[in-house]
């Protein structure tokens, strides 16, 4: 079988959907499947069958074209919790911008103020945003796909809740450094961003409004520790620009943004160090900074479960994740009946700011083994493949 997976367009962005594709195909070259990946299914018109990624995307082109086509293809689903998030996410983002005066067009005179969040966070409903349309605009390709591949089983519950006919499989195949890594790492972050270890709190991913950095800041308002973000490009320049200025206004510790986007700046407490020659950040660099942190925070409106969860864990760092996603999935305690890996890792609501600070303030620095031997880290790219190619050979 000849497997052809369908990019997105700006495949220069690195995504954890491309991390997956790449993870896949990786696999199955190991495994002696033929595998090629192309923007466009019109590219790949010598497979066998194709792969759509993403269903969070507006696909009703892709649709299209797979028609034209006339191969049978299946989805990696990405299908996330939008229902639920968004309209959160959106007002959560919405009032904090207010806040730091870009003001909303329909509340003129109204004064916005972060204790009144911090009070009420379910205040940020009143200015969310409807959800995207993508779940119905995208009811045909998930139907009528041969098979929709979901991360975890609340994955392939968000599926059938929104298409109920589709047909789903579960293949744990979120990328992440951890799952080929043996050993401890070096100390390259700390020399290189000039921060002791184990003293600042870390969060990893690019910076916009569902990864929810702004929550992260108002949470480390009153805790005199350093925060470092690390964040690779982002697809907006207003989300980052104004989380620089959150951290001016709102933070009196160093905050550090080492980014892919942003040029280098200096003012006050806040330093923005950019990527070396705007590439990647070595995944030595990466795995040191997540060893060295006291803390790793990612209080996210929704990942599925996100790599950063995996290599914090992997590599003993404590975590404060938010109570959304879908680490659960991986990490699931029978006994307590929640995923909390010997207290390594604690749960808020992402929009619940003193609940995250309160978290934040009793897991600073505590101490954990390293996991080596946990299902979810050894899962490498050859099983995530080999249970790929499974469910598809098992569906044609």
């Amino acid at each position: 079988m000849h497997i052809g997976f369908i990019t997105r367009r700006n495949h220069h962005i690195w995504g954890g959907d491309l991390g997956v594709i790449y993870k896949l195909a990786r696999g199955l070259k190991q495994l002696g499947i033929e595998s090629s990946c192309a923007p466009t299914a019109f590219e790949l018109q010598n497979v066998d069958v194709l792969v759509v990624s993403n269903s969070n995307f507006d696909q009703r082109t892709m649709v299209e074209d797979l028609d034209l086509i006339g191969k049978p293809y299946v989805v990696l689903g990405f299908h996330e919790d939008i229902l639920t998030y968004y309209a959160v996410a959106t007002g959560f983002e919405k009032y904090v911008l207010s806040c730091l005066g870009y003001g909303l067009p329909t509340d003129n005179g109204l004064e916005y103020a972060i204790e009144r969040l911090i009070e009420m966070p379910h205040i940020v409903h009143y200015y969310g945003e409807a959800p995207k349309r993508t779940v119905l605009y995208n009811y045909a390709l998930m139907t009528n796909a041969a098979l929709c591949i979901a991360n975890s089983p609340t994955e392939a519950r968000f599926m059938k809740r929104d298409y109920p006919y589709c047909k789903t499989a579960v293949v744990p195949v979120a990328p992440g450094l951890v799952t080929n890594y043996a050993g401890l790492p070096d100390d390259s972050f700390i020399r290189w961003i000039g921060l002791p270890s184990k003293s600042y709190v870390l969060q990893v991913g690019r910076i916009e409004g569902r990864k929810n950095q702004f929550g992260t800041l108002l949470a480390m308002r009153n805790i005199d520790l350093p925060l470092v973000f690390i964040a690779s490009r982002a697809f907006g320049i207003q989300y980052e620009a104004a989380c620089v200025e959150a951290a001016l206004k709102w933070r009196k510790a160093p905050t550090i943004f080492v980014s892919q986007n942003l040029k280098p700046y200096e003012e006050g407490s806040v330093k923005i160090v950019p990527f070396p020659q705007d590439n990647p950040l070595p995944d030595e660099i990466l795995l040191s900074a997540y060893y060295h942190a006291g803390l790793h925070l990612h209080p996210a409106f929704h990942e599925l479960p996100g790599a950063t969860f995996l290599e914090a864990a992997r590599l003993g760092t404590p975590t404060v994740a938010s109570e959304w996603c879908t680490i659960t999935d991986y990490f699931f305690d029978r006994v307590n009946g929640h995923s909390n890996l010997d207290g390594r890792i604690v749960y808020a609501p992402p929009h619940h700011i003193q609940d995250m600070e309160n978290l934040i303030s009793g897991m600073f620095g505590k101490q954990f083994t390293p996991l080596e031997d946990h299902p979810s880290l050894t899962y490498n790219d050859v099983d995530s493949a080999r249970d790929f190619a499974l469910a598809l050979s098992q569906t044609f």
